[in-house]
């Protein structure tokens, strides 16, 4: 495969390579209706000698080749189009990356290179821009990637019907490569970089390829997605249909004279259609949790032991301001995605009225992970880690996917407090986070994530002895550099009254003073939110006991 580099690649038309396949197809019409004039002029049947076996022969000489060139046109044209295509998509990628630079004061020089631009803040340790250098790398990495394949695949192509005579218009150039296996930049880089045309081919295509991929936008995920549940929800209930029957018709037949084994195989029909309708139950969870208005499926894994799904509420890829949920212990997909995407429907609503119509809001209920559904599981960060790199994916993804950045809020709740707190050590991009019932965040140094100084809240309601633990690190309501937000009964800044929080669960219960807090945080208005430390029963007798 040739070696291209950036400035080639910009100086690519696909208005040049349209025009081409536009003259290609008036020559291919000639071409046809020469065809047709040369089968009206065969030599009569009635014509005989040699001389008329002669004529016969040149004629389908001629004929044959001029079929032959009109194929090769053909081949050649649709060749074409399909490259002006991909090259657009090429050129639209590019300036992704041109914008992403323009935007945060980078340069990309003539050889691909992407250096810091005259005035840009000097600032070696900010990891944050460094992240962006390597997006606006990948990026461009991605668009070359793909315009080497389209190259080869065009030449391939030429080649084959320079060299061979009559060559058949099956072999099309595509310039579709598939996806990357890298980063979520690589992600964004490789789908920006495919035309609007390629992308439906994707995702009808090959929906596993971009269903759970971060980095692409959340519009064709969720197309993707909802394709592989309608697949799924239809071979479960082939295989429940074919269990059944073959099930129905052993236990008909009776046991006979080995009843042993009879008795074996209806216990392990038995137990499969156990596991069918388990399986179909989540499907139908996924089902309800993505029937509402607004909702899109950015995650669908029903292929583990723990099915992982993600919901949002709202348009992710437009939304001014984006929230992601991340609940905690006993949460699952089949028993509980439902009614978390409920909960975080009912907080975009309570964002976007204290907007008042001034912006837009989405929230996505993230059930990516494995939530302890066990003491000994929740004993132990484990589950908080592994789930902390992939939630940390999928928050960069949103940045990634989008051309205008979000407002990017991060929500925890108890257990999914502290695998949001393993996620903003590794994510970029989050503006806000706010974690509530929290035993921990992962850390005892808020300065760990990577969030803006000061945009770091916990809510603690009373009498919630999770919040109270600290079992996994210092408890984040005394940590400095972190803004109390209340969970008590408060008068809201516009009069209104608001009911208190107790226990564990009542943080995103609509009406109370948390759930308004959380609001406000979304909705990007930190100062219309009501501030309290949190500080209660439970940390009064810790701080007795130590």
């Amino acid at each position: 495969m040739t070696t291209l580099v950036l400035p080639q690649v910009r100086l690519w038309s696909a208005a040049g390579l349209g025009a081409v396949a536009v003259r290609l197809d008036a020559a291919g019409r000639v071409l046809a209706e020469a065809g047709g004039v040369l089968a009206r002029a065969r030599p009569p049947e009635t014509w005989r000698g040699a001389a008329a076996e002669a004529a016969r022969r040149g004629h389908e000489r001629v004929a044959r080749r001029v079929h032959g060139l009109a194929d090769e046109a053909a081949a050649v044209r649709s060749g074409l189009a399909a490259a002006a295509d991909a090259v657009a998509g090429l050129a639209a990628g590019l300036a992704v990356a041109q914008e992403l630079a323009d935007g945060n004061g980078f340069v990309i020089a003539a050889d691909g290179t992407v250096a810091e631009g005259a005035g840009a803040p000097k600032d070696p340790g900010d990891d944050g821009r460094s992240a962006v250098r390597a997006e606006i790398v990948a990026r461009l990495d991605q668009a070359l990637r793909a315009a080497a394949v389209l190259d080869a695949e065009l030449a391939d192509l030429l080649n084959a019907v320079a060299q061979a005579p009559g060559f058949a218009p099956s072999a099309v150039a595509s310039g579709e490569p598939s996806p990357p296996d890298g980063a979520v930049a690589d992600n964004a880089g490789w789908w920006a970089a495919l035309s609007p045309a390629a992308r439906r081919r994707v995702v009808t295509g090959h929906p596993e390829w971009i269903g759970n991929r971060d980095g692409i936008p959340a519009a064709d995920r969720d197309a993707a997605n909802r394709l592989l549940l309608g697949r799924r929800a239809a071979r479960l209930e082939a295989d429940l249909r074919s269990v059944q029957e073959r099930y129905d018709a052993l236990t008909a037949a009776g046991p006979g004279p080995l009843e042993a084994g009879w008795l074996a195989e209806c216990d392990g029909l038995l137990a499969r259609l156990t596991a069918l309708r388990r399986q179909q139950g989540v499907v139908g969870a996924v089902g309800r949790a993505t029937a509402g208005a607004g909702r899109e499926l950015l995650l669908l894994d029903l292929d583990r032991d723990r099915p992982r799904a993600a919901v949002a509420a709202g348009d992710v890829d437009s939304a001014e301001h984006v929230a992601v949920l991340t609940p905690g212990f006993g949460n699952t997909v089949g028993d509980d995605l439902p009614g978390v995407v409920d909960t975080a429907d009912a907080l975009r609503g309570r964002s976007a009225g204290l907007l008042g119509g001034a912006g837009s809001v989405a929230t996505v209920a993230w059930l990516g992970y494995d939530a302890p559904v066990g003491p000994l599981g929740v004993s132990s960060d484990r589950a908080a880690r592994r789930g902390g790199a992939d939630l940390a994916r999928f928050l960069d993804g949103i940045d990634a996917s989008r051309r205008s950045d979000p407002h990017l809020t991060a929500l925890g709740h108890s257990y999914g407090s502290l695998t949001t707190g393993y996620a903003l050590q590794q994510a970029h991009g989050v503006d806000d986070d706010v974690l509530f019932g929290s035993p921990g965040i992962g850390t005892d140094d808020v300065r760990d994530l990577h969030v803006p100084t000061g945009h770091t809240a916990v809510v603690e309601a009373p009498w919630d002895p999770v919040a109270d633990l600290g079992w996994f690190g210092d408890d984040p309501n005394r940590l400095p550099g972190v803004t109390g937000l209340s969970a008590r009964a408060a008068t809201l800044p516009d009069g209104a009254e608001s009911a208190g929080s107790v226990l564990h669960g009542q943080y995103l219960t609509p009406g109370t003073t948390s759930q308004y807090n959380v609001a406000a945080t979304v909705a990007g208005l930190p100062d219309r939110r009501v501030l309290d430390p949190g500080v209660g029963l439970g940390d009064v007798l810790r701080d007795a006991l130590e």
